[in-house]
Formats: structure tokens, sequence, C-alpha cells
């Protein structure tokens, strides 16, 4: 079931720095939120009005999570791809072609690089978007030329200023100053922009309000009817690319488990379908520190405590396989919309990659398979 969130007011998602008043003043705040945001707001929503339920709020599993603006999916823009200029208002942007990695001490074969051009290289402000139509397109791994749109024409930024107050005499605490950057998603032609989140385990079948975020920002949650329709690209070749529509926990920074550093190979199971493959390339974002507050069962009662801090890697990071045994196929099956991270929420990484815990139930590493096209792939030997 997916579900849409509105801002009733602002919203604050903190990111990882530090902040207090006094010397760390200044908050910043991180949009979309990370997927781990919505169990807890989604908890609040009806699932169970008791806090305690600890039972209740495990039993929400979380799938895609990100933003919908004017009844449209909004998709992180891929990371193998630049934008080169703008096009009135659109950005336009180009795949990096797969070439040989030139000798170095990089672990892997083939790097990402861009074609020659007088043009120079750009960043949409906020990060970049791309459409569903145009996410399919890219899966499909056909001639790409398409328009991205910045984040930041779909938000207003808020400065809040406060000082921290003396509790006993009501009187402004000294040297106790901070500000906080807090986010109201709507773009410049007012148009909707919502929070959407893809969740199992609760029923929810009328708006309602949540909680939401950094200072229990206050939120209309409802379901929608809208799905994003991206189905398996279909092909019998060897090599597909691994596309995360939201970030994931990897237990070797930005390699998963199951990849073998020394060698780039790695076995993927799950029930009787597995697949061996070999990283080729991987187009990686700066990593994204991923921490909170969680609930943690302490001597038979539950309290709130701040999370160990992780490194994610960001959403759009693409990784480039070549199938050693197995079909592509069994790529589909065992990766496509589904959650890949290695953390698991309250077990860490030491659990039984096997059973039910196999994919990530909080969200983090939401995948999608696509063909290597011959605009960007055409040097790479197709052989097992």
């Amino acid at each position: 079931m997916f579900y849409a969130i509105d801002a009733v007011d602002t919203l604050f998602f903190r990111n990882g720095r530090p902040f207090d008043a006094g010397l760390n003043h200044a908050a910043s705040s991180a949009f979309p939120p990370l997927p781990s945001v919505y169990a807890g707001a989604l908890r609040t929503g009806g699932l169970s009005q008791d806090r305690c339920d600890q039972k209740a709020a495990r039993r929400i599993k979380i799938g895609f999570s990100g933003l919908m603006a004017s009844n449209q999916f909004l998709f992180p823009q891929p990371l193998d791809s630049v934008v080169w200029k703008q096009d009135g208002s659109k950005w336009l942007q180009k795949l990096l072609r797969l070439t040989p990695a030139p000798t170095g001490s990089t672990p892997l074969d083939w790097c990402l690089s861009a074609e020659p051009s007088a043009s120079k290289e750009v960043a949409p402000r906020g990060g970049g978007y791309i459409s569903e139509n145009e996410l399919q397109a890219y899966l499909e791994g056909k001639e790409w030329n398409c328009s991205v749109q910045a984040l930041a024409d779909y938000i207003h930024d808020e400065r809040h200023i406060g000082i921290q107050m003396d509790p006993g005499s009501g009187a402004a605490r000294d040297r106790r100053w901070y500000s906080i950057h807090k986010l109201r998603p709507a773009d410049q032609h007012n148009r909707k922009c919502s929070l959407v989140v893809e969740a199992e385990g609760l029923s929810i079948s009328h708006p309602t309000v949540i909680k939401i975020g950094g200072e229990s920002k206050t939120g209309s949650l409802y379901p929608i009817e809208q799905r994003f329709a991206l189905p398996p690209v279909v092909d019998t070749g060897c090599l597909f690319k691994l596309y995360l529509a939201t970030p994931a926990i990897f237990k070797q920074g930005w390699l998963p488990w199951w990849i073998d550093p020394a060698t780039m190979e790695g076995w993927f199971a799950y029930k009787k379908r597995r697949i061996r493959v070999r990283l080729l390339s991987a187009a990686v974002g700066r990593y994204v520190p991923v921490g909170g507050f969680g609930t943690f069962k302490d001597k038979g009662t539950f309290k709130s405590k701040p999370r160990e801090m992780r490194y994610a890697v960001p959403a759009g990071s693409v990784y480039f396989f070549q199938i050693v045994d197995g079909t592509f196929e069994d790529a589909n099956k065992l990766f496509h919309q589904k959650c890949i991270s290695d953390y698991r929420e309250n077990l860490g990484f030491v659990y039984d990659n096997w059973d039910r815990l196999r994919y990530c139930d909080r969200g983090f590493g939401y995948s999608l398979i696509g063909r290597i096209g011959e605009e960007q792939g055409g040097m790479i030997p197709c052989t097992k």
C-alpha cells in the first residue's frame, strides 16, 4: 500500500552533523528523509495507540520511499549520468560511458567517463530528480537524453533562530543561541509536493494526522491509488546494472557483504534462486550518515536513545555487474524492487542471511534492475 504525507507546517529531518545550543549552533535538515523515519511516523498514524506496543511497530515493513510532485513519482538522478547544460528551466543529462580502468589503485576493471564536451558540468541545486517514464527508459538501456529537475524547485527553505531558556528563572541563558534549518515542501508555482512511502503491516483507509521527524512535526497521512509501473526489464544478456532508489547501509562500506573485495565476485541467493556475479564498475556518491533515535529494550522496559551512527551509500548509486552463473531473470527475481541493504535494525550485521531477514524491512537499499545499453557499455565483451 502506498501512502502520501503532506506537511501541515514545516518539516525538520536532522542530518548527521553535531548540534547543540552553543558551539555547534546550526542544525541542517535533510530532504527527503531517510527510510528509517517512516516506521515511527506510521506507527503514530493509527496502527496502535499504545506506544508500548513494540510488536505492532515491528510488523511495519517499509518498501519504496521518496517524493511525489503533481501526482508523479520522482526518483533520484542516477549517478552514472552527468548534467551538462540547462535548457530553459530544465537540466539535461547524459550517461557516462564504461571504459577500461587505467592502471592504478582502483579495484574495478571498468570506470565511467564522459565524452569530451565544451559545456561545463553543472549540479542541480539540492540534487537532481527524474520522472517515472525517464527512469523506465534508463532501465531499458535506451538512448538517453532526458531532463532532470532540481529538488530546490519543490521546497522552501526557512531558518528558525532561538535561544535556550533557563527553566528555573525563565531568562535566556548566556551563549545558548541556535539556528535550525527547516523545509516546507512546495515549489515556486505552489504545486503540491508530498512525501510518499510504500508500507505493509498496517491498515489506514482514511486521512489521519501523524508526527514525523525532528520536533515531531505534524503531517497529514492518507492512502493513494497511484503506483509506479517499473516492470522488470527482459533481457538474455549477461550484463546488468543495479540502481538504488533509496540509501543502503552495506557491511563493507560501499560494498555489500556478499561481494568478495579481493575478487569482486559473490553469490546472492534466496530460497531456490541464486546468482553469481562479478562487479565491473560502480557510480557511488558521497556517504550519507544514518543515525537518529530508536526504541530499545533495556532491563525489561523500552527506552528511546540515539542509534549508532552508520554510513550509507546514497540514493542514485549504480552498480554494474556481469553474470558469472545464473540468468538475467535470476537478477530480476532476486534484486528488482527489493531492499538489499545489509544492516538490520536491532541486529546490526549479525543475523541469518538466508531466511526472512534476507531483505531489509526498513526501506534501505530499494533496488531496480536495468540493462546496460550499447551507448554506455558497448566496449564490454559480454562473455561469462
